[in-house]
Formats: structure tokens, C-alpha cells, sequence
């Protein structure tokens, strides 16, 4: 890209820098633990990278090793995580499948608190085959939501798929009458060895600061800075900065009902090698949270604008603690500049059994491409385990995504089912074996499909016993 994101890295320096005076100067006993898991893995299996036409049939070998780092004190907490993996196997000539060490993924999260701040830095690498087979749970976020990405539709073909993240926060006067969040982050996805001119290389970095003021135990004012900063490297050498200011208030009832509300403005200011364009207009939003004696019920109407233009959402939604597990759901709809309204919502479901789990997440959102389109995405993810006896188990997941077609995409639709069955050989040693079956149709490309059979060895060493 053109531009080097300056500022939001030289801010999390200052800020790692910074904080130290922050926090109170306490020697604590780390927890310190380390542990490498092993995962040998074979497969055969037709049509592994659902080419169109099929490429043929495919036997992997496929060895996963992760090593993972923690380390925990009262005033600190530290994970570091590496892995990858090493392919090898019969591969059809023509096929997107590469040999060799892939998939590197490194995370890192760090924080540390004080008596009145808290500072806490969380990054992320990851490569990946664009053409493989990945499964829609690849796409859970850090809040158990799944989100598909912008170029889930376009995940087909050669290359590699690189993502980054990388982000900070510091928070002062926790405490206090006045208060202050300072954030910054980082995050992009680029391509390379890949032809396809649909995949582009995309950047985004961004700042803001929060200012709190705590009236009252129960009432919080506050006032936000923000910008952002996006670039793509397609034709259009895209270019676009958003800044928003936001002055918002939460207050408590007396009977724990938490009323939100905020009222801002934002302005987008985008570039392209035909011309510039500006968008700008008032957002806000109006929330509520009801504790109820199992659970909460919210409720939220806000008005929002990117680039395309202006969007209404109103959502309701309902968290319940069941007795063997927990369910939230959300069921709304938003409008884009005064059109029809389609419908978005959520289900997150939890239960557990006393020889079994259940875990259910559904989702729909509505947002805008890099296209300038409104884009429309579902999916769904179930994952079920049944302990057999205290050696063996079985497991069966599904998975579920669609994006909607575009004006300049298609519709792309995948789906996957897998059964297992899991045997403890030892203390430290599991071995699993199942099938597995998945599909991608994309709209005037065709269907692809595959069926694999698979065996694993898998085991967990402790570094720091």
C-alpha cells in the first residue's frame, strides 16, 4: 500500500512506553505454563480443494504442531501462541492444494493493570491457502460471532491469503471522576501468488480517544474521537478517511435497567484515480438493557453511515441462563437509505448434558462492500459431542455460509458435515477418525463437492510441568 500506518504504531509505542509510571511497581509470582500439541493427520479424499471441475482425488499427510505460552500474575497476564503445519501427499496436477509448511498463525496478547489504569496489547498473523477447504468456523470472532469475511466469495483458486491484526488500548482514571480510553490498531489482508484481479490487498488503520465522566455511581457521560483510515490496492487505488465525534450518556435505574444513548456526527472523505467524493451526516443510538431474573432483554434503534450512505437498524434481543447451559438470541431489521428492510439477528445456544454438549450459533448481518453494495451474509455453525464411556466419544459438526449476490458478486454458498469418533489410547495420546463431506455452489461458476475419510493422532505435552 501507499502509506505506512505511522501513527497508530508509533502511538502503541508510546503508549507501552508510557504506561509503566501507571501502574503500581509489585513484584507477583508468575504462573508459568508451556505446552506443544502434536497432530498427526491423514486424509483421502476427492475433490479436496472443491475446485470446479473437480482436480481429482488426494491423499494428505499432514502434521500440526502449536506451541502455547502463559503466563499469569495478579497484576499481569501474558499468551503467546505459534503454530503451523507440514503437507504432504498424492496431489493432482492442477490442484490449489500446496505442500510443505503452511498455515503459519502467531497470536499475542498482553496486559497489565494498576490500581487506576489498565493497558493491554493483542496482535495476530495468519496464512492460509486461499483455495483450501476451510470450514465456516474459521470466521468465529473473539465474541463468539461469526463473521464472514469481505472475500468469502472470491475464497477460490491459487495463493496465499495473508491476514493481520494488530491493536492497543490504555485506560486511565478508572477510578476516577475523569477518565480517559486511548486505542490505536492495524489490520489488512494480502495476497500473494494470486492471479484473480477480484482479490485485492486492503489496509485499514485507525485512533481514538474517549474521554468518561463518571457524574454519578450510576451515570457516565462521554465524549469520542475517532479516524480511520482505509486502503485498497485495486483499480481505483482507493483511498477513504472517516472521522466521527460522538457525545454519548449511560445511566442505571433504579430497578438495574441500563439506558444507553449517544448522538454524533461523521464525515468520509474518499479518493479514487477518477475523483474524490465526500458523505457526512448525523449518527446516533438509543439503547436498553433489563436485567431479568434469569437473564437480560435489550432493545436498540441507531442510525449509522459509511460510505454508500446512511443505515436504520433496530434490534431486539433476550440472554437467558438455562440450568444446564445458556441461549441469546437477537431478531431485528435495518434499512439502507430509506429502502426495503431486511432482516438480521443471531442465536448463540449452550447445553449441556450429562453425557453430552450442544453448542448452536447462527447469524445474519447486513453491511456494505468494498464495492460501495449492501451485501447480505448467513451462517451457522453446530457442533455436538456424546461421551460413549470415559475412553471414547463422538463427534458431529455441521456448518453453514452464504453471502448474497451483488452487482459484481455472485451469490457463493458453502456448507460441511463431518462425524467422528474419538479414543483415548492413553493419558496423553487421543486418536480420532470420521468423514467428512462439503460443498461450495457459486451462482454461473457451478457446484463443487468432496468426501474424505481422515485418521489422527493427537497429543499435548506440558513443557513446565
Amino acid at each position: 500500500m501507499k502509506s505506512r500506518h505511522f501513527i497508530p504504531i508509533t502511538l502503541a509505542g508510546a503508549s507501552a512506553l508510557a504506561v509503566y509510571p501507571l501502574f503500581a511497581q509489585e513484584r507477583d509470582e508468575s504462573a508459568l505454563n508451556a505446552s506443544l500439541s502434536v497432530s498427526q493427520r491423514f486424509e483421502a479424499g476427492d475433490n479436496l480443494a472443491l475446485d470446479i471441475p473437480s482436480s481429482g482425488s488426494t491423499q494428505l499427510a499432514t502434521t500440526s504442531l502449536r506451541f502455547n505460552l502463559n503466563s499469569e500474575t495478579r497484576t499481569q497476564s501474558l499468551s503467546l501462541s505459534l503454530g503451523g503445519v507440514f503437507r504432504e501427499g498424492d496431489i493432482p496436477s492442477g490442484s490449489e492444494i500446496s505442500t510443505g509448511f503452511a498455515d503459519p498463525d502467531v497470536r499475542l496478547s498482553y496486559s497489565r493493570e494498576g490500581a487506576n489504569a489498565l493497558f493491554s496489547v493483542d496482535g495476530r498473523f495468519s496464512q492460509s491457502d486461499v483455495g483450501f477447504v476451510r470450514s465456516i468456523q474459521d470466521f468465529v470472532d473473539q465474541d463468539g460471532e461469526i463473521v464472514l469475511p469481505d472475500d468469502f466469495n472470491e475464497l477460490d483458486g491459487r495463493g496465499k491469503r495473508n491476514s493481520y491484526n494488530l491493536s492497543t488500548q490504555l485506560q486511565t482514571g478508572r477510578n476516577a471522576p475523569i477518565g480517559f480510553v486511548f486505542d490505536a490498531g492495524v489490520s489488512g489482508i494480502y495476497y500473494t501468488d494470486n492471479p484473480r484481479a477480484s482479490l485485492t490487498d486492503t489496509d485499514r488503520s485507525r485512533v481514538g480517544v474517549t474521554t468518561l465522566l463518571r457524574f454519578s455511581p450510576v451515570t457516565t457521560g462521554r465524549v469520542a474521537l475517532n479516524y480511520d483510515r482505509y486502503e485498497a490496492d485495486d483499480a481505483l487505488q482507493t483511498e477513504r478517511d472517516t472521522y466521527t465525534v460522538n457525545f454519548g450518556v449511560e445511566n442505571q435505574l433504579s430497578d438495574g435497567t441500563v439506558v444507553d444513548a449517544s448522538v454524533g456526527y461523521t464525515e468520509i472523505d474518499t479518493r479514487e484515480t477518477i475523483g474524490s467524493t465526500s458523505e457526512s451526516g448525523v449518527i446516533g443510538q438509543v439503547g436498553l438493557q433489563r436485567p431479568m431474573t434469569n437473564g437480560a432483554v435489550t432493545a436498540s434503534l441507531s442510525t449509522s453511515l459509511d460510505q454508500a450512505g446512511d443505515r436504520v437498524t433496530l434490534r431486539f434481543g433476550r440472554s437467558l441462563e438455562l440450568p444446564n447451559g445458556a441461549l441469546s438470541a437477537s431478531l431485528g431489521a435495518t434499512s439502507f437509505e430509506g429502502g426495503g428492510p431486511d432482516l438480521v439477528g443471531s442465536l448463540n445456544w449452550q447445553y449441556q448434558m450429562a453425557r453430552s454438549a450442544l453448542n448452536v450459533r447462527l447469524n445474519r448481518t447486513v453491511s456494505t462492500n468494498n464495492d460501495d453494495e449492501e451485501r447480505l451474509a448467513t451462517s451457522a455453525v453446530v457442533n455436538y459431542s456424546y461421551d460413549i464411556n470415559t475412553l471414547s466419544s463422538l463427534g458431529f459438526s455441521m456448518d453453514y455460509g452464504l453471502t448474497e449476490g451483488t452487482g459484481t458478486a455472485n451469490d457463493t454458498e458453502r456448507a460441511g458435515v463431518s462425524l467422528s469418533y474419538n479414543y483415548s489410547l492413553t493419558r496423553d495420546w487421543t486418536l480420532s477418525t470420521g468423514v467428512s463431506h462439503r460443498i461450495r455452489d457459486e451462482e454461473t461458476l457451478g457446484n463443487a463437492e468432496s468426501t474424505s475419510i481422515f485418521v489422527s493422532l493427537n497429543r499435548s505435552f506440558d513443557l513446565l510441568p
